[in-house]
């Protein structure tokens, strides 16, 4: 059996359906999973739910592996953070004093963009004890903050965000 190369025709029709299905989403899937080493040390329960969040999902498009990964593991740290954030922001608001903002998980492995979250950490926790309540609500509301796409509610995507909560939306 003799193979033969397609014709022009052919290879025009293959490469267009080739540029469809990558424009169409259809690319390698760099999903870790749960068992990851670049989740090690962080909440099991928390890599899941951001696994599994379709908006976690549409955040690391186009990323390659070792990007999705370091992507997904600032993810998970970012909602460990920023419901933390919420827990000291509405406790602030009901007694009239700021909590001490909690210890936070350090993965194991760090990817790259680890020191630039541990500083979003140190912000948070910074805000949360400067006396300025506002200073960790717009951390929590503003686009660019870290309440804005988090569920306020772990493991429920659809229900409000942290950025709903503070705001009075929930």
């Amino acid at each position: 059996m003799c193979f033969r190369s397609p014709t022009r025709p052919a290879r025009r029709a293959l490469l267009a359906l080739a540029v469809v299905l990558v424009a169409a989403g259809c690319s390698a899937d760099h999903t870790p999973e749960a068992g990851d080493p670049v989740f090690a040390g962080l909440d099991s329960a928390v890599v899941n739910e951001v696994l599994a969040s379709p908006a976690a999902q549409q955040r690391v498009e186009g990323d390659d592996e070792g990007a999705a990964k370091a992507r997904y593991q600032g993810m998970v740290r970012n909602f460990i953070a920023c419901r933390s954030a919420l827990s000291v922001y509405q406790t602030w608001v009901a007694t009239g004093e700021a909590p001490a903002f909690p210890d936070q998980p350090r993965p194991t492995n760090p990817s790259a963009t680890a020191k630039q979250l541990d500083q979003d950490i140190q912000q948070l926790r910074d805000h949360a004890s400067s006396g300025d309540i506002s200073l960790l609500r717009d951390d929590l509301t503003t686009e660019s903050g870290c309440g804005h796409w988090i569920p306020a509610k772990p493991a429920d995507p659809s229900g409000p965000t942290i950025a709903d909560v503070v705001n009075g939306r929930s």
